[in-house]
C-alpha cells in the first residue's frame, strides 16, 4: 500500500471584502449579505447556517448600499441611482427602475410589502409600489437639501423616517411633506454631525445612531428628543432592535457591539439602560440583525458573526467562496482556483522519490507554478475596464478544456501546455454559449461538459476531436430550484445534481443518450455537500442539519450504514454548529468517508462507526 502526499496549498490567496449590509428574511430565516465587490451571498439560517446561493458582482451593478426583503424578493439600491430587484432562481438581476435623485444610499420597505422608500445623493425620498408583476413609481416627495443617508418605515407604513446631515425628518408619505423636523446637534461647531443608521419601534420611539458616536432616542409622534447616550469613541453605523422590541444593539467605525435593554421605572415609565457589551470584530461593523436571539454581524473585517447568550457563545466565518471553488485536473496534476472575478490555473509541485513507509515532509523538486489567469473584462461608457463576477468555473480531468461563467455567458477554453509553453483556443461557435451556468462539470472521460444553465434542466456537450456540441438537453421537471450541486461518478455513467430546495437528481447515460434514472427522496432540509464514491458508486449527502445518508445508485436504495445513520448519531452530533462543507474518499480503503467543515476533518470507518459516535 503506497503512502498519501499531502499538498499544502499556500498559494490560494482569496481577496477579502468587507460586508456592506445584509437583510434579513424573518419568516424562511434567509439572511442576504451584501459585499464590497456588489455581490450578493444568500444564507440559510435554519440550522447550520451556510451559503445557500450567490449572486455574483456584474458591471451592471457595481454598487450595493441597501438591500431589503419584500416577501421572497430581494431588492437592492446603489450609487449607479437604480433599484434593482434579484432573480433568486437565475442568480442574476430580474429588474431595474431608475430612481430620481443620481445615486441611492438607502431603501426600507413597509410592513404591509406595498411600498419601498429610497433615499438619494440630491435628497430624493422615492416611493415605488410593489405589485406582482413589478414595481412601479409612484411619487417623490418634497425634496429636501441634501442627501438622504439612512430611511425606515413606522409601524404603520404612513411615515417615513430619514436621516441626513444634522438633521432627522418625519414624512407623511400620503401629503409627501415633512411634518416633524429634529436636529441633532454638533460636538464642534464646524463639524457637522451624520446621521448614519435608524431603527423606528412600534410606539414610535425612532434610535438614530450618528458620526459623534451617540445613540439617540426620539419621539417620532410630537418630534422631539427623549434620551441621548455616549455609546461609542466614534461613527455609529449600524443598528438592530430585537424582535420582542426589548433589546437595541448598535456598533460602527468604534466596534465595540453594545446592547441597550429596555427596563420599567417607577410611575410606570420605561427606560432605556445600557447592559452587555462586546467586541467581536477588530474593525468596523457596518451591519447588524437579529434572528431567533442570535445576533448577526458584519463589517469591514469581511468576517460574518454570529453571537448569542446563553450559553455565551461566538462563531465567525471567514469570507470563502461557495463551494465549489477547487477544481482538480488529476492526470494532468492541475488546480484550478475560482476568486471572484477571475480563475487560476497551478500545476502542483513534484517531490523527491521516497519510500513507501517514509513518513514527514518532502523537499519538492519542482515547486508549484501558476500556468494561467481568465477573466472577462467589459468596457464602461467610459472605456474602462471592468472585471465580470464569476459564477462557477471548471476543469477536465486532463487539464485540456476549461470553463467559467458570468452573467454575461460561459466560455470555454482549449488549454495546452507544452515544454513549460501554454496556449489558449477559446471556443467561439460554442452553442448557447451567452446562457450563464450556475454550475457545470466535465465527465472524468473528458468526453461530455455538464452545464446547467440558470435557466433551468441541464445542458450536455459533447467534446469530439477538439470539437464541441450539443449532445442534449434534459428538463427541470425534477430540479425546481438553482442546481447548487452538480458531479458525476468515475465511471462517468452517472451525473447526479442537487438543487437548493433538496432536490436530488440522478441521469445515467444509455445508449449514448442520458436519461432520468431515480430521484432520492426528497429531505426537509437543503443539503450542504454531495460526493460519489469511486468504487462502490454510493452517494453520500450531508444536509444542513447534520444528517447525513448514504445512497447506493445502483440499487436504487439507502444503504444499511445510512439506515443505522438514522437511529444512531447523538444529539451533539446534531447540533453541530458549522455544517459539512465537503466530502472526499480514500482510494486505497472503501470503508472510510472523510469530511469537513469550518472547524475540524472528520475521517468516518463504516466498519467503527458505533465507535465513533
Amino acid at each position: 500500500m503506497s503512502n498519501c502526499k499531502i499538498h499544502n496549498v499556500r498559494f490560494y490567496k482569496l481577496e477579502p471584502h468587507a460586508i456592506r449590509c445584509m437583510a434579513l428574511q424573518p419568516s424562511a430565516k434567509i439572511l442576504a449579505v451584501s459585499r464590497s465587490d456588489a455581490s450578493i451571498e444568500i444564507w440559510n439560517l435554519n440550522n447550520a447556517w451556510f451559503i445557500e446561493r450567490t449572486i455574483a458582482s456584474s458591471t451592471e451593478n457595481f454598487s450595493i448600499e441597501g438591500l431589503a426583503w419584500c416577501g421572497n424578493r430581494l431588492f437592492s439600491v446603489g450609487l449607479h441611482g437604480l433599484l434593482i430587484e434579484y432573480d433568486l432562481y437565475k442568480l442574476a438581476l430580474k429588474s431595474r427602475s431608475a430612481v430620481t435623485g443620481e445615486a441611492a444610499f438607502c431603501l426600507d420597505i413597509d410592513r404591509y410589502k406595498l411600498r419601498i422608500a429610497i433615499g438619494t445623493e440630491q435628497g430624493y425620498l422615492n416611493i415605488f409600489r410593489v405589485e406582482d408583476d413589478g414595481v412601479y413609481f409612484e411619487k417623490f416627495l418634497d425634496k429636501q437639501e441634501g442627501r438622504i443617508i439612512c430611511l425606515k418605515f413606522d409601524p404603520t407604513g404612513e411615515f417615513v423616517v430619514s436621516g441626513s446631515i444634522d438633521v432627522i425628518r418625519i414624512w407623511n408619505v400620503q401629503s409627501g411633506h415633512a411634518i416633524h423636523k429634529m436636529t441633532t446637534g454638533r460636538s464642534e461647531s464646524n463639524k457637522p454631525t451624520i446621521v448614519w443608521c435608524l431603527e423606528v419601534a412600534n410606539d414610535f420611539t425612532i434610535m438614530s445612531g450618528d458620526s459623534r458616536g451617540k445613540l439617540t432616542l426620539w419621539d417620532g409622534r410630537i418630534g422631539s428628543q427623549l434620551e441621548s447616550y455616549q455609546s461609542h469613541k466614534a461613527d455609529v453605523l449600524a443598528l438592530c432592535l430585537s424582535e420582542d422590541q426589548s433589546s437595541l444593539y448598535c456598533a460602527g467605525v468604534d466596534p465595540n457591539i453594545i446592547n441597550y435593554v429596555k427596563i420599567s421605572v417607577k410611575g410606570d415609565t420605561e427606560k432605556w439602560v445600557k447592559s452587555i457589551q462586546r467586541k467581536i470584530h477588530e474593525h468596523d461593523v457596518n451591519a447588524l440583525t437579529i434572528c431567533d436571539n442570535k445576533l448577526y454581524s458584519g463589517g469591514a473585517d469581511s468576517y460574518l458573526a454570529c453571537s448569542f447568550h446563553p450559553p455565551k457563545t461566538l462563531l465567525k466565518v471567514p469570507p470563502i467562496l461557495q463551494n465549489p471553488c477547487v477544481s482538480l485536473a488529476s492526470e494532468a496534476r492541475y488546480m484550478m482556483l475560482r476568486y471572484h472575478k477571475h480563475v487560476e490555473v497551478w500545476s502542483l509541485g513534484k517531490s523527491e522519490n521516497t519510500e513507501a513507509s517514509y513518513r514527514g515532509f518532502l523537499n519538492l523538486k519542482d515547486e508549484p507554478k501558476k500556468l494561467l489567469v481568465l477573466q472577462r473584462v467589459n468596457k464602461d461608457y467610459d472605456g474602462d475596464e471592468e472585471k465580470e463576477g464569476v459564477i462557477c468555473s471548471c476543469i477536465s480531468s486532463d487539464g485540456k478544456w476549461i470553463l467559467f461563467s458570468t452573467c454575461l455567458g460561459i466560455r470555454l477554453f482549449q488549454f495546452i501546455y507544452v515544454d513549460e509553453k501554454p496556449s489558449l483556443l477559446r471556443i467561439d461557435d460554442l452553442e448557447s454559449k451567452n446562457i450563464p451556468c450556475v454550475q457545470a462539470v466535465f465527465t472524468p472521460d473528458n468526453s461530455h461538459l455538464v452545464t446547467a444553465p440558470n435557466s433551468g434542466g441541464l445542458l450536455i456537450y459533447d467534446i469530439k476531436d477538439g470539437k464541441v456540441s450539443i449532445n442534449q438537453t434534459l428538463d427541470n421537471t425534477e430540479l425546481t430550484d438553482t442546481v447548487t450541486f452538480l458531479t458525476t461518478s468515475s465511471c462517468g455513467n452517472y451525473i447526479i445534481a442537487g438543487d437548493a430546495s433538496s432536490n436530488i437528481a440522478i441521469f445515467m447515460f444509455k445508449k449514448h443518450q442520458w436519461i432520468n434514472y431515480c430521484k432520492l427522496p426528497k429531505y426537509q432540509h437543503p443539503p450542504t455537500a454531495l460526493a460519489v464514491h469511486p468504487s462502490t458508486l454510493c452517494a453520500i449527502i450531508a444536509y444542513s442539519d447534520s444528517k447525513i445518508i448514504e445512497y447506493d445508485i445502483k440499487k436504487k436504495r439507502f444503504t444499511p450504514f445510512s439506515r443505522y445513520l438514522e437511529t444512531n448519531v447523538p444529539v451533539q452530533w446534531k447540533s453541530r454548529s458549522y455544517p459539512i462543507r465537503n466530502i472526499t474518499f480514500d482510494p486505497r480503503v472503501d470503508n472510510i468517508i472523510i469530511l469537513h467543515d469550518d472547524s475540524s476533518i472528520i475521517i468516518v470507518n463504516k466498519e467503527k462507526v458505533s465507535c465513533l459516535f
